[in-house]
């Protein structure tokens, strides 16, 4: 994406590098999941706090979340069909 340093590698885990705004706090781990959308609903329902989905162009949707222990973690839904942000 334009103006984003974010680098993918595949593999088994893939995964990506790219700065974010909590530097050494770790890395955020990602699980798969076939509906982001029921997946942030269930967070929600739980007690905890879930971001709206962003996307990834040609490759899916992601969205960061936190238990109510305050454990963060994101989601990832592999959706190639993601547009691009229009300028």
């Amino acid at each position: 994406m334009p103006g984003i340093d974010y680098r993918m590698f595949q593999g088994e885990p893939g995964g990506a590098v790219y700065p974010g705004d909590n530097a050494g706090s770790g890395p955020i781990v990602y699980y798969g999941t076939d509906d982001i959308d029921a997946s942030l609903a269930k967070v929600r329902e739980l007690g905890g706090q879930a971001d709206e989905k962003q996307p990834i162009p040609g490759v899916g949707w992601f969205a960061g979340v936190t238990d109510p222990e305050g454990n963060h973690w994101s989601f990832f839904q592999s959706d190639e069909s993601v547009p691009a942000p229009s300028a």
